[in-house]
Protein backbone atom coordinates (compact mmCIF):
# COMPACT_ATOMS: atom_id res chain seq x y z
CA UNK A 1 0.00 0.00 0.00
CA UNK A 2 2.36 2.59 0.64
CA UNK A 3 4.33 2.56 -3.02
CA UNK A 4 0.32 3.17 -4.10
CA UNK A 5 -0.37 6.00 -1.59
CA UNK A 6 3.05 7.48 -2.45
CA UNK A 7 2.33 6.66 -5.88
CA UNK A 8 -1.31 8.87 -5.75
CA UNK A 9 0.29 11.34 -3.72
CA UNK A 10 2.49 12.68 -6.35
CA UNK A 11 -0.06 12.27 -9.01
CA UNK A 12 -1.95 14.85 -7.03
CA UNK A 13 0.75 17.04 -7.00
CA UNK A 14 1.40 16.57 -10.34
CA UNK A 15 -2.14 17.14 -11.11
CA UNK A 16 -2.69 20.23 -8.67
CA UNK A 17 0.68 21.84 -10.63
CA UNK A 18 -1.26 21.18 -13.72
CA UNK A 19 -4.01 22.61 -13.22
CA UNK A 20 -2.41 25.89 -11.18
CA UNK A 21 -0.07 26.46 -14.27
CA UNK A 22 -3.25 26.26 -16.67
CA UNK A 23 -5.30 28.53 -14.26
CA UNK A 24 -2.49 30.77 -13.92
CA UNK A 25 -2.30 30.55 -18.02
CA UNK A 26 -6.10 30.94 -18.14
CA UNK A 27 -6.07 34.61 -16.46
CA UNK A 28 -3.28 35.87 -18.22
CA UNK A 29 -4.84 35.07 -21.07
CA UNK A 30 -8.32 36.21 -20.47
CA UNK A 31 -6.11 39.68 -19.46
CA UNK A 32 -4.10 40.17 -22.48
CA UNK A 33 -7.55 39.72 -24.21
CA UNK A 34 -9.74 42.59 -22.62
CA UNK A 35 -6.65 44.47 -22.90
CA UNK A 36 -6.58 44.13 -26.50
CA UNK A 37 -10.40 44.61 -26.50
CA UNK A 38 -9.57 47.83 -25.12
CA UNK A 39 -6.43 49.29 -26.76
CA UNK A 40 -8.71 48.65 -29.72
CA UNK A 41 -11.83 50.06 -29.00
CA UNK A 42 -10.47 52.98 -27.61
CA UNK A 43 -8.45 53.31 -30.88
CA UNK A 44 -12.21 53.11 -32.29
CA UNK A 45 -13.74 55.59 -30.53
CA UNK A 46 -11.19 58.40 -31.27
CA UNK A 47 -11.58 57.74 -35.07
CA UNK A 48 -14.75 57.86 -34.93
CA UNK A 49 -14.58 61.01 -32.91
CA UNK A 50 -12.32 62.54 -35.37
CA UNK A 51 -15.00 61.36 -38.43
CA UNK A 52 -17.75 63.09 -36.77
CA UNK A 53 -15.96 66.75 -37.11
CA UNK A 54 -14.84 65.80 -40.62
CA UNK A 55 -18.70 65.16 -41.08
CA UNK A 56 -19.40 68.46 -39.02
CA UNK A 57 -17.09 70.84 -40.66
CA UNK A 58 -18.10 69.50 -44.16
CA UNK A 59 -21.96 70.24 -43.10
CA UNK A 60 -20.82 73.60 -42.39
CA UNK A 61 -19.13 74.55 -45.27
CA UNK A 62 -21.76 73.66 -47.51
CA UNK A 63 -24.04 76.78 -45.53
CA UNK A 64 -22.80 78.78 -48.35
CA UNK A 65 -23.65 76.28 -51.36
CA UNK A 66 -27.30 76.25 -50.14
CA UNK A 67 -27.15 79.60 -49.63
CA UNK A 68 -26.81 79.84 -53.00
CA UNK A 69 -29.52 77.31 -53.66
CA UNK A 70 -31.85 79.92 -51.67
CA UNK A 71 -30.70 82.67 -53.94
CA UNK A 72 -31.29 80.78 -57.10
CA UNK A 73 -34.82 79.62 -56.04
CA UNK A 74 -36.02 83.04 -54.72
CA UNK A 75 -35.58 84.68 -58.35
CA UNK A 76 -35.83 84.23 -61.64
CA UNK A 77 -32.94 83.99 -64.65
CA UNK A 78 -33.53 87.95 -65.41
CA UNK A 79 -33.46 89.13 -61.93
CA UNK A 80 -30.06 87.37 -61.08
CA UNK A 81 -27.39 89.70 -59.86
CA UNK A 82 -23.74 89.15 -61.36
CA UNK A 83 -22.31 90.73 -58.26
CA UNK A 84 -24.38 88.23 -56.11
CA UNK A 85 -23.43 85.09 -57.93
CA UNK A 86 -19.45 86.28 -57.73
CA UNK A 87 -20.25 85.83 -54.20
CA UNK A 88 -21.65 82.67 -54.17
CA UNK A 89 -18.64 81.32 -56.50
CA UNK A 90 -15.75 80.93 -54.32
CA UNK A 91 -14.53 78.93 -51.24
CA UNK A 92 -14.13 81.30 -48.27
CA UNK A 93 -14.60 81.54 -44.69
CA UNK A 94 -18.41 81.46 -45.32
CA UNK A 95 -17.72 78.11 -47.02
CA UNK A 96 -17.89 76.43 -50.51
CA UNK A 97 -18.42 78.24 -53.33
CA UNK A 98 -20.31 76.89 -56.56
CA UNK A 99 -17.51 76.78 -58.26
CA UNK A 100 -16.11 73.85 -55.71
CA UNK A 101 -16.26 70.00 -57.16
CA UNK A 102 -13.38 68.89 -55.17
CA UNK A 103 -12.98 65.60 -53.84
CA UNK A 104 -13.13 65.60 -50.36
CA UNK A 105 -12.96 62.37 -47.21
CA UNK A 106 -14.80 62.62 -44.94
CA UNK A 107 -13.94 59.53 -43.05
CA UNK A 108 -11.21 57.42 -42.45
CA UNK A 109 -11.69 53.70 -40.74
CA UNK A 110 -7.65 52.49 -40.03
CA UNK A 111 -8.46 51.72 -36.75
CA UNK A 112 -11.85 49.48 -37.44
CA UNK A 113 -9.61 47.91 -40.12
CA UNK A 114 -6.90 46.75 -37.82
CA UNK A 115 -9.24 45.74 -35.13
CA UNK A 116 -11.07 43.72 -38.31
CA UNK A 117 -8.16 41.69 -38.77
CA UNK A 118 -6.64 41.76 -35.31
CA UNK A 119 -8.55 38.48 -34.63
CA UNK A 120 -9.76 40.40 -31.48
CA UNK A 121 -13.23 40.89 -33.09
CA UNK A 122 -14.18 37.60 -32.79
CA UNK A 123 -13.42 37.40 -29.49
CA UNK A 124 -16.22 40.22 -28.12
CA UNK A 125 -19.34 38.97 -26.01
CA UNK A 126 -21.16 42.09 -27.07
CA UNK A 127 -22.26 41.13 -30.42
CA UNK A 128 -24.67 44.26 -29.87
CA UNK A 129 -21.96 46.67 -29.40
CA UNK A 130 -20.18 45.08 -32.50
CA UNK A 131 -22.96 45.61 -34.63
CA UNK A 132 -23.20 49.13 -34.08
CA UNK A 133 -19.73 49.93 -34.77
CA UNK A 134 -20.33 47.60 -38.24
CA UNK A 135 -23.61 49.60 -38.93
CA UNK A 136 -22.04 53.22 -38.43
CA UNK A 137 -19.02 52.11 -40.80
CA UNK A 138 -21.91 51.26 -43.19
CA UNK A 139 -23.61 55.06 -42.73
CA UNK A 140 -20.24 57.10 -43.07
CA UNK A 141 -19.14 54.99 -46.54
CA UNK A 142 -22.75 55.47 -47.77
CA UNK A 143 -22.44 58.91 -46.83
CA UNK A 144 -19.33 59.31 -48.70
CA UNK A 145 -20.54 57.58 -51.93
CA UNK A 146 -23.35 59.80 -52.08
CA UNK A 147 -21.65 63.00 -51.67
CA UNK A 148 -18.77 61.81 -54.34
CA UNK A 149 -21.95 60.75 -56.32
CA UNK A 150 -23.36 64.54 -56.62
CA UNK A 151 -19.78 65.80 -56.66
CA UNK A 152 -19.05 63.84 -59.32
CA UNK A 153 -22.36 64.87 -60.94
CA UNK A 154 -20.99 68.98 -60.22
CA UNK A 155 -18.05 68.72 -61.89
CA UNK A 156 -19.50 66.85 -65.05
CA UNK A 157 -22.06 70.21 -64.98
CA UNK A 158 -19.41 72.51 -64.61
CA UNK A 159 -17.46 70.96 -68.12
CA UNK A 160 -20.68 71.35 -69.90
CA UNK A 161 -21.15 75.08 -68.72
CA UNK A 162 -17.82 75.83 -69.57
CA UNK A 163 -17.83 74.56 -73.29
CA UNK A 164 -21.54 76.28 -73.77
CA UNK A 165 -19.74 79.59 -73.10
CA UNK A 166 -17.01 78.85 -75.09
CA UNK A 167 -19.28 78.51 -77.76
CA UNK A 168 -20.07 81.76 -76.89
CA UNK A 169 -23.59 81.29 -75.01
CA UNK A 170 -24.01 83.45 -71.76
CA UNK A 171 -25.02 81.45 -68.35
CA UNK A 172 -25.71 83.66 -65.59
CA UNK A 173 -27.08 81.73 -62.93
CA UNK A 174 -24.27 78.93 -62.92
CA UNK A 175 -24.90 75.03 -61.85
CA UNK A 176 -28.50 75.74 -62.23
CA UNK A 177 -29.93 72.05 -61.83
CA UNK A 178 -26.86 71.36 -59.22
CA UNK A 179 -28.58 73.86 -56.92
CA UNK A 180 -31.99 74.97 -58.18
CA UNK A 181 -32.88 70.98 -56.99
CA UNK A 182 -31.44 71.62 -53.50
CA UNK A 183 -28.66 69.42 -53.78
CA UNK A 184 -26.18 71.25 -50.96
CA UNK A 185 -29.58 71.21 -48.60
CA UNK A 186 -29.53 67.70 -48.90
CA UNK A 187 -25.62 66.52 -48.75
CA UNK A 188 -25.80 68.89 -45.82
CA UNK A 189 -28.10 66.98 -44.25
CA UNK A 190 -26.72 63.30 -45.02
CA UNK A 191 -23.23 64.63 -43.25
CA UNK A 192 -25.44 66.47 -39.93
CA UNK A 193 -27.32 63.38 -39.48
CA UNK A 194 -24.11 60.78 -40.31
CA UNK A 195 -22.10 62.82 -37.43
CA UNK A 196 -25.39 62.76 -34.92
CA UNK A 197 -25.25 58.77 -35.62
CA UNK A 198 -21.40 58.87 -35.09
CA UNK A 199 -21.98 60.79 -31.63
CA UNK A 200 -24.73 58.20 -30.33
CA UNK A 201 -21.97 55.42 -31.19
CA UNK A 202 -19.41 56.65 -29.43
CA UNK A 203 -21.17 57.31 -26.27
CA UNK A 204 -22.61 53.55 -26.58
CA UNK A 205 -18.70 52.61 -26.88
CA UNK A 206 -18.00 54.92 -23.72
CA UNK A 207 -20.37 53.43 -21.98
CA UNK A 208 -19.23 49.22 -22.48
CA UNK A 209 -17.50 47.51 -19.65
CA UNK A 210 -14.36 47.02 -22.55
CA UNK A 211 -13.48 50.41 -22.34
CA UNK A 212 -14.14 50.90 -19.00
Amino acid sequence: MNPIGKYLRELSIVVMGVTITVGAGFLVNNHNIRKDQKQYFNAIILELKENAELFDNYAKGLQKSVGYSNYLNSHDEKSLNTDSIDYYAFDNADGLGWGNHNPVILYYEDAFEMFKSSGTMRQVDDKELLLSIWKVYHLMEDTQNFVDGQLQYKGEEAMRERQMIDDGKQIVGRQGWFYRNDVPQLMKEYCEGTAEFIRETVSELEKSKIVK
